[in-house]
């Protein structure tokens, strides 16, 4: 195998182009404000917490009151299971079942979207910190607000640029790549071309693929070492998620959707790195 790189560094930098639009896309604007939140305390029965909880929240934090003292957050428990008829029974004291106040489950409210992402279907709750308070709560079921489709777009655009950069990198700038579309797309892609050229708009020959076109060209490289199997499965799953974003589509409906969407970002992350070396 050759050892040529595969993307050429550009004077700009996708990488930090994205780091620094994610970071205008923090926690705090998918997250819940802490006085819209609902409450319980560790001596309460869960039975009765899960009987109040009439707007289906996945989480309440758990808090503590005492004499002269604000109320404060000692934790989060875990009401998701008791909603989604699995016929669990609700017993005992929250205190039995509440996750105590940790690391794993605080999150800075700058931190960017894409952080929590990323971990969210691991740790499908957290608290948001600001200064030296809780003001806030952030959940799997947030995948689905508008700030987040904006990150995710961000994310599949900073990968088609990595495979756009891998393929320039490879042909040194000449249109050779052409020859690994199929029939159809070729002609699809030459007649693009064509029609630029005849109005003046042409800019480059591979503005004018599609993200699967990218795909199939960087896979049929003599100079890609990686499963191809697992390269095309894995791209297709971040194909579908780029389509329902671009379309306006529900892509976090469910928790098993939203779950998807976590491990597709870490599929993102994997072959941004490994193309991009």
């Amino acid at each position: 195998m050759r050892s040529r790189a595969w993307a050429a560094r550009a004077a700009d930098d996708p990488a930090a182009t994205l780091a620094t639009f994610q970071e205008m896309l923090p926690v705090r604007l998918i997250a819940t404000e802490r006085k819209a939140l609902k409450t319980c305390r560790s001596d309460e029965k869960l039975s009765i917490v899960v009987a109040r909880n009439h707007e289906g929240f996945d989480y309440f934090p758990v808090v503590e009151c005492a004499d002269g003292v604000p109320e404060r957050i000692v934790g989060l428990v875990k009401l998701v299971a008791f909603m989604q008829g699995l016929d669990v029974e609700p017993q005992g004291f929250v205190r039995d079942v509440m996750q105590q106040l940790s690391e794993e489950n605080l999150i800075g409210a700058d931190a960017s979207l894409l952080t929590f992402i990323r971990s969210a279907d691991r740790q499908m709750c957290r608290l948001v910190v600001s200064g030296l308070e809780i003001n806030g709560l952030v959940s799997l079921s947030d995948l689905h607000r508008l700030p987040v489709r904006g990150a995710l777009f961000a994310m599949v655009t900073h990968l088609e640029i990595t495979l756009a950069n891998a393929i320039r990198s490879e042909f040194d700038q000449s249109n050779g790549w052409i020859g690994r579309l199929s029939r159809a797309r070729k002609c699809k892609v030459l007649k693009k071309i064509a029609d630029a050229k005849s109005q003046d708009t042409f800019v480059e020959e591979l503005l004018f693929t599609e993200f699967g076109d990218k795909v199939d060209i960087v896979k049929k490289s003599p100079d890609f070492r990686w499963s191809k199997t697992e390269f095309s499965a894995d791209l297709r799953k971040i194909q579908l998620l780029r389509n329902d974003i671009a379309h306006a589509n529900d892509y976090a409906a469910s928790p098993e959707a939203a779950i998807q969407v976590c491990k597709t970002v870490r599929l993102m992350d994997q072959w941004i790195d490994r193309l991009a070396v």
